[in-house]
């Protein structure tokens, strides 16, 4: 199902140009209850620039601080952060150390273990709201604030190329919940397989 992991120098690049790669690339996470996976179907790229104007949704646009410093690792490491206090975000570190770059994977379609996955959800089985979003992937491969800072090129969580690369279009779009981003809620990186049931918005 899986073919070689990503390689640290794959994960160099800017943030909305990592982002439509991640599409069809599967994320894994090996914990002590088990291994489980999910095809990435839709990403968000963070921090950089669009049409001269640095990105005012990012978490590192008013620059480094405890908090986003990972973000200013250099790519391939993970950044996660806490939504409401409960929900937990995984994002993949892009582009060189210093840059503030990240790609927020928002949504999986679930490949491998996927009875943990339902009983970490409290799901009754496999449906599209099992993964459909940036919370519900986390708690469903248990990836917590515990893998904040984390190697990705590692052997606990990280990233496979498919054995076998499926053909899919790729949807642009522009980001979801940044309205408060004046010039960032505009810019077109949010990418999504088309017609693929797992994304969590159309």
């Amino acid at each position: 199902m899986t073919g070689r992991k990503w390689r640290a120098d794959e994960f160099c690049v800017d943030a909305s140009v990592l982002a439509p790669r991640l599409l069809g690339q599967y994320l894994i996470h090996e914990t002590p209850q088990g291994l489980c996976s999910g095809l990435i179907v839709e990403t968000e790229a963070y921090g950089g620039c669009y049409d001269g104007f640095a990105d005012d949704g990012a978490h590192s646009f008013h620059g480094l601080t405890k908090r986003t410093a990972p973000m200013f690792h250099a790519g391939g490491i993970s950044y996660v952060y806490l939504i409401y206090g409960m929900y937990c975000c995984f994002n993949v570190v892009a582009g060189p150390e210093g840059q503030g770059q990240a790609v927020l994977i928002r949504a999986v379609e679930p490949a491998e273990g996927t009875p943990l996955m339902v009983q970490r959800r409290k799901a009754k089985k496999v449906s599209k709201n099992l993964t459909n979003g940036p919370g519900k992937l986390c708690q469903a491969l248990a990836i917590t604030r515990d893998q904040n800072g984390l190697d990705l090129t590692g052997d606990e969580l990280y990233l496979a190329h498919p054995l076998r690369q499926e053909p899919f279009s790729i949807v642009q779009t522009t980001r979801i919940n940044i309205d408060y981003a004046e010039r960032g809620k505009h810019f077109p990186w949010r990418f999504y397989i088309k017609d693929n049931p797992y994304v969590s918005k159309l």
